[in-house]
C-alpha cells in the first residue's frame, strides 16, 4: 500500500530571492486599473497644500490609491482601511509597503481630500471621455437620498423650536408684567417721572428688552423694597436668566435649520429627509448624472426635492469645463417651467417628463372631457371654449416666485355662467364659475417635451433612462452596500461621495476591459 504525498509546506523556509508581490496580482485585477487611472491624474494641487520642512509626509497619490481601492472593497472605515494595508497583498502593493495609521487615512480623507475631490472627478470624467467611454450624448439624471451619519433620536424640528421659543417670549411678557408691578413702588421715589423712565416702555422679548427688564428688577430690589417683594424680584430676575437662555437656544435652531424642515444634533448639516422605507430620518439627497451606467456628474444637498436641486446640478456640470450632454432625460419630478428654462438657455435638448405625461398618454385621460387641455383657446379674443360650449374670459394675471428666485407667470380665465350647464358637477369642484389656471410659457415646453419624448428617439432614450441611471444608484446601495454616509458634515459628506462616484467609474472600466480582454 502506498503512502499519501503532500505538498511541501514549511513555514520557515527561507527564499534565495524575495517574493516580488507584482507576480502575486493577476494581470486583469480591479486593482492594476485603479492604479493606472490614479497613476494619470494631476495631482499638483494636493501637493501643494502640505508644507516644506518638518518630518516627511505620506505620500497623497499613495493614500488616494488606498482610500478609492477600499471603497471599491465596501471597506469604508479608516481603522478597517489600515488593518487592509497590513494584510491584504493588494493593499501591500498599491501602498508600496507603507503602513499609514487609520488617524493619517481619516485626516487625509476629510481635510486634504475634501478640498480637491471635485478636481479628482474631473480629471476622471475627461480620462473616460478621451478613452471614448462617456461621449455626453445622452444625459439621464435622478436623485435618491442617502442617510447621514447622524443619531435619527436626536432630530431638531424648527417648527417645534418656533413654538418653544414663542412659549418662552411668553412666559417673558408675563414676567415683564410682574417687574412693572414692583417698579410701581419706586414711582413713590422718582416721583411724576415719565414711565419710560422707569423702564416700563413696548413689550417685547427680544435681547435688549430681557437685558432691559433684569436692570429694572435690580432697581427693584436695591430701592428699599420690602423682604417678600425683593424675593419675588430676585425669583423674576433668575427666570428671566433662564427663559432667556431659552429663546437664544431656539433662535440658534432655527437659525441652523434655515429653509430645512429639521436637522440632526449630530450632523447639522443634514436634513430630515423621507429614505426609501418611507421613514423620516436625518439624510442628504443626491442627484446623480450618468451616461452609459458611468456618473458623469454628482451633487449632493440638504433639500428633499430632486426639482429644486436640478440646477444646481446643472451648474456643476458645466464648471467642470467639457461640452453639454446633447439631451438629458429625468422622472416627470423634474418637469418644472424652471428646469425646462434652464435647458433652453443651455442649449440642451429636453427630454425632462411633467408630472402629468403619463396620465396623458393613458386612457382615463381620454375618459375626461373637462381636462385643462381639452378647452379650445382663441387667440383672437383671448378666450377659451369649454367643451360644452361656454365661454372662459381673462380675469386676472398672477405672478410667483419659487424659493429659487425664478419667476413664474400664469393667467386666470373664469367662465361667465357655469348654472345653467347640465355637468357643472363633473367640470368644476368649486364653488362658483369654473376657474382655470394658464401658465403658457410652460404649456410651451410641455409641448416641446412631449413631441420629444413621443418621437422614436425619445422611446429609445426613456427605455434606456429606466436601467442607466437606476444602476448606477442600485450597485453604489446593493452591491457596495453605501445606504449611509461615514463622515459628517455637508463638504465632507460631498468629499465621500466623490470618492464612491470615482470607485464605480472605475470599477465600471474593470468590467469592460474584463470582457474586452
Amino acid at each position: 500500500m502506498s503512502l499519501p504525498k503532500f505538498k511541501n509546506y514549511n513555514q520557515n523556509q527561507i527564499d534565495l530571492l524575495p517574493i516580488s508581490l507584482e507576480d502575486l496580482i493577476t494581470e486583469n485585477d480591479l486593482v492594476r486599473v485603479l492604479n493606472s487611472v490614479v497613476d494619470k491624474l494631476d495631482l499638483r494641487k494636493i501637493y501643494k497644500t502640505y508644507p516644506g520642512g518638518g518630518a516627511s509626509s505620506y505620500d497623497p497619490r499613495m493614500l488616494l490609491k488606498v482610500i478609492l481601492y477600499a471603497y471599491c472593497l465596501k471597506i469604508y472605515t479608516g481603522r478597517k482601511i489600515a488593518r487592509a494595508i497590513k494584510r491584504d497583498v493588494h493593499f501591500i502593493w498599491l501602498s508600496g509597503q507603507n503602513s499609514p495609521d487609520f488617524r493619517t487615512i481619516n485626516n487625509f480623507r476629510s481635510g486634504k481630500l475634501k478640498k480637491s475631490i471635485e478636481g479628482v472627478f474631473q480629471q476622471v470624467i475627461m480620462m473616460l471621455m478621451e478613452e471614448g467611454y462617456i461621449k455626453m450624448e445622452n444625459y439621464f439624471c435622478d436623485g435618491s437620498s442617502i442617510e447621514a451619519n447622524a443619531n435619527k433620536n436626536k432630530v431638531i424640528w424648527k417648527k417645534n423650536s418656533i413654538r418653544y421659543k414663542k412659549q418662552a417670549e411668553d412666559q417673558c411678557l408675563e414676567l415683564f408684567q410682574k417687574i412693572d408691578k414692583l417698579n410701581e413702588e419706586e414711582e413713590q421715589q422718582y416721583g411724576e417721572k415719565d414711565l419710560e423712565e422707569t423702564g416700563s416702555f413696548s413689550k417685547k422679548a427680544d435681547n435688549q428688552t430681557l437685558e432691559q427688564y433684569i436692570e429694572n428688577a435690580n432697581n427693584a430690589i436695591s430701592s428699599g423694597l420690602d423682604k417678600s417683594k425683593k424675593k419675588e424680584a430676585v425669583k423674576c430676575i433668575k427666570e428671566l436668566k433662564k427663559q432667556k437662555g431659552k429663546i437664544e437656544k431656539y433662535d440658534q435652531q432655527i437659525r441652523i435649520a434655515g429653509e430645512r424642515s429639521g436637522y440632526s444634533k449630530t450632523d447639522n448639516d443634514s436634513g430630515v429627509i423621507y429614505t426609501k422605507d418611507d421613514i423620516l430620518r436625518p439624510a442628504y439627497n443626491v442627484v446623480v448624472g450618468s451616461e452609459d451606467q458611468f456618473i458623469v456628474n454628482y451633487t449632493v444637498h440638504q433639500n428633499p426635492n430632486d426639482s429644486a436641486c436640478f440646477v444646481p446640478h446643472l451648474d456643476e456640470l458645466e464648471k467642470q469645463g467639457h461640452k453639454n450632454p446633447e439631451n438629458i432625460c429625468a422622472d416627470s419630478i423634474f418637469g418644472t417651467e424652471e428646469n425646462y428654462n434652464e435647458l433652453e438657455k443651455k442649449k440642451i435638448n429636453s427630454y425632462l417628463k411633467y408630472p402629468s405625461f403619463r396620465k396623458e398618454n393613458s386612457e382615463d385621460s381620454q375618459k375626461n372631457p373637462f381636462a385643462r387641455e381639452n378647452f379650445e383657446y382663441d387667440n383672437e379674443t383671448d378666450t377659451y371654449k369649454c367643451p360644452y360650449g361656454g365661454k372662459l374670459n381673462f380675469k386676472e394675471e398672477r405672478e410667483k416666485k419659487t424659493k429659487s428666485g425664478f419667476n413664474t407667470i400664469s393667467k386666470i380665465y373664469e367662465c361667465q355662467n357655469c348654472k345653467d350647464c347640465p355637468f357643472v358637477s363633473n367640470c368644476n369642484r368649486g364653488e362658483g364659475n369654473k376657474t382655470i389656471e394658464v401658465n403658457k410659457r410652460l404649456d410651451g415646453y410641455k409641448a416641446q417635451a412631449r413631441n420629444n419624448l413621443n418621437s422614436e428617439k425619445g422611446i429609445k432614450i426613456q427605455k434606456k433612462r429606466g436601467y442607466d441611471i437606476e444602476t448606477c444608484f442600485g450597485d453604489i446601495k446593493h452591491n457596495q452596500n453605501f445606504r449611509r454616509f461615514h463622515l459628517r458634515g455637508l463638504k465632507k459628506v460631498k468629499t465621500e461621495f466623490g470618492l464612491i462616484s470615482i470607485c464605480h467609474n472605475i470599477r465600471k472600466m474593470h468590467i469592460i476591459l474584463r470582457k474586452m480582454a
